[in-house]
Protein backbone atom coordinates (compact mmCIF):
# COMPACT_ATOMS: atom_id res chain seq x y z
CA UNK A 1 0.00 0.00 0.00
CA UNK A 2 1.31 3.51 -1.24
CA UNK A 3 0.08 6.48 0.18
CA UNK A 4 0.60 10.11 -1.51
CA UNK A 5 -0.49 13.57 -0.11
CA UNK A 6 -1.56 16.03 -3.14
CA UNK A 7 -2.65 19.70 -3.05
CA UNK A 8 -4.75 20.21 -5.91
CA UNK A 9 -6.40 23.80 -6.48
CA UNK A 10 -5.21 24.73 -2.71
CA UNK A 11 -7.23 21.28 -1.19
CA UNK A 12 -5.12 18.67 0.41
CA UNK A 13 -6.05 15.18 -0.69
CA UNK A 14 -4.80 12.07 1.46
CA UNK A 15 -4.32 9.10 -1.71
CA UNK A 16 -3.78 5.34 -0.37
CA UNK A 17 -3.25 3.10 -3.00
CA UNK A 18 -4.64 -0.08 -2.03
CA UNK A 19 -3.77 -2.27 -4.69
CA UNK A 20 -3.60 -2.84 -9.07
CA UNK A 21 -5.46 -6.19 -10.82
CA UNK A 22 -6.46 -6.59 -14.09
CA UNK A 23 -6.13 -2.56 -15.09
CA UNK A 24 -7.91 -1.52 -11.85
CA UNK A 25 -6.30 -0.04 -9.67
CA UNK A 26 -8.23 0.35 -5.42
CA UNK A 27 -7.52 3.86 -4.34
CA UNK A 28 -8.67 6.03 -1.07
CA UNK A 29 -8.94 9.54 -1.26
CA UNK A 30 -9.65 11.06 2.03
CA UNK A 31 -11.26 7.97 3.42
CA UNK A 32 -13.27 7.44 0.36
CA UNK A 33 -12.57 4.38 -1.40
CA UNK A 34 -12.87 4.42 -5.74
CA UNK A 35 -11.56 1.80 -8.38
CA UNK A 36 -10.05 3.51 -11.27
CA UNK A 37 -9.91 2.05 -14.50
CA UNK A 38 -6.25 2.46 -15.87
CA UNK A 39 -5.26 2.66 -19.85
CA UNK A 40 -4.31 -0.94 -21.63
CA UNK A 41 -0.73 -1.08 -21.67
CA UNK A 42 0.76 -0.02 -25.07
CA UNK A 43 2.02 -3.09 -27.54
CA UNK A 44 4.90 -1.57 -29.21
CA UNK A 45 4.27 -1.13 -32.76
CA UNK A 46 7.97 -1.69 -33.20
CA UNK A 47 9.75 -4.98 -33.20
CA UNK A 48 11.99 -6.26 -30.88
CA UNK A 49 15.72 -6.58 -32.48
CA UNK A 50 17.21 -10.00 -33.22
CA UNK A 51 20.28 -10.14 -30.87
CA UNK A 52 22.69 -12.98 -32.39
CA UNK A 53 24.84 -14.82 -29.82
CA UNK A 54 28.39 -14.52 -30.20
CA UNK A 55 29.49 -17.48 -32.68
CA UNK A 56 30.75 -20.74 -31.06
CA UNK A 57 34.65 -20.89 -31.80
CA UNK A 58 35.78 -22.53 -34.17
CA UNK A 59 38.25 -26.06 -34.01
CA UNK A 60 42.05 -25.13 -34.46
CA UNK A 61 42.51 -26.52 -37.91
CA UNK A 62 39.71 -24.65 -39.35
CA UNK A 63 40.37 -21.64 -37.38
CA UNK A 64 39.84 -18.12 -39.47
CA UNK A 65 40.72 -14.89 -38.24
CA UNK A 66 37.57 -12.81 -37.65
CA UNK A 67 36.58 -9.33 -36.35
CA UNK A 68 34.33 -9.57 -33.58
CA UNK A 69 31.86 -7.25 -32.04
CA UNK A 70 34.25 -5.11 -29.27
CA UNK A 71 30.58 -4.03 -27.67
CA UNK A 72 26.92 -4.58 -27.72
CA UNK A 73 25.02 -2.64 -30.46
CA UNK A 74 22.99 -2.23 -33.66
CA UNK A 75 24.56 -2.62 -37.28
CA UNK A 76 24.55 0.58 -39.18
CA UNK A 77 26.38 -0.41 -42.03
CA UNK A 78 28.96 -3.37 -43.68
CA UNK A 79 31.47 -1.73 -45.66
CA UNK A 80 33.04 -4.71 -47.07
CA UNK A 81 31.61 -7.59 -48.26
CA UNK A 82 33.39 -11.02 -49.31
CA UNK A 83 36.40 -11.09 -51.48
CA UNK A 84 37.20 -7.57 -51.14
CA UNK A 85 40.60 -6.88 -49.83
CA UNK A 86 41.02 -5.12 -46.51
CA UNK A 87 44.01 -3.27 -45.33
CA UNK A 88 45.21 -3.33 -41.63
CA UNK A 89 42.96 0.14 -40.46
CA UNK A 90 40.30 -0.74 -42.66
CA UNK A 91 36.75 0.55 -41.28
CA UNK A 92 34.64 -2.65 -42.31
CA UNK A 93 31.57 -1.92 -40.24
CA UNK A 94 29.95 0.83 -38.10
CA UNK A 95 28.23 -0.35 -35.07
CA UNK A 96 26.25 2.01 -32.86
CA UNK A 97 26.62 1.85 -29.14
CA UNK A 98 25.19 3.94 -26.26
CA UNK A 99 23.82 6.60 -29.34
CA UNK A 100 27.44 6.41 -30.75
CA UNK A 101 28.87 5.53 -34.43
CA UNK A 102 31.81 3.24 -33.58
CA UNK A 103 33.94 3.06 -36.79
CA UNK A 104 34.53 -1.03 -36.40
CA UNK A 105 38.41 -1.67 -37.78
CA UNK A 106 40.48 -4.56 -39.02
CA UNK A 107 44.15 -4.90 -37.26
CA UNK A 108 45.39 -6.55 -39.48
CA UNK A 109 45.05 -6.82 -43.47
CA UNK A 110 43.27 -10.17 -45.55
CA UNK A 111 40.88 -11.24 -47.92
CA UNK A 112 36.89 -10.78 -46.70
CA UNK A 113 35.51 -14.56 -46.71
CA UNK A 114 32.50 -13.67 -44.92
CA UNK A 115 29.91 -11.14 -43.58
CA UNK A 116 28.26 -12.52 -40.12
CA UNK A 117 25.76 -9.63 -39.82
CA UNK A 118 23.68 -7.14 -42.04
CA UNK A 119 22.84 -3.61 -41.27
CA UNK A 120 19.75 -2.87 -38.65
CA UNK A 121 21.26 -6.46 -36.51
CA UNK A 122 21.40 -6.13 -33.06
CA UNK A 123 24.77 -7.82 -31.75
CA UNK A 124 26.30 -8.69 -28.10
CA UNK A 125 30.08 -7.87 -27.50
CA UNK A 126 31.88 -10.80 -29.42
CA UNK A 127 30.27 -11.42 -32.24
CA UNK A 128 31.76 -12.61 -34.86
CA UNK A 129 31.51 -9.07 -37.81
CA UNK A 130 33.63 -10.06 -40.58
CA UNK A 131 35.39 -13.36 -41.11
CA UNK A 132 38.94 -13.61 -42.92
CA UNK A 133 40.09 -16.12 -45.07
Amino acid sequence: MKEYTYNINGHDYKVTVDGVENNVATVTVNGETYNVALPAPEISERPRPVVKPAAPAAPAADKKYSIKAPLPGVILDITVKPGDEVKRGETVAILEAMKMENNITSDRAGRVAQTCVAPGDSVMEGTDLVIFE
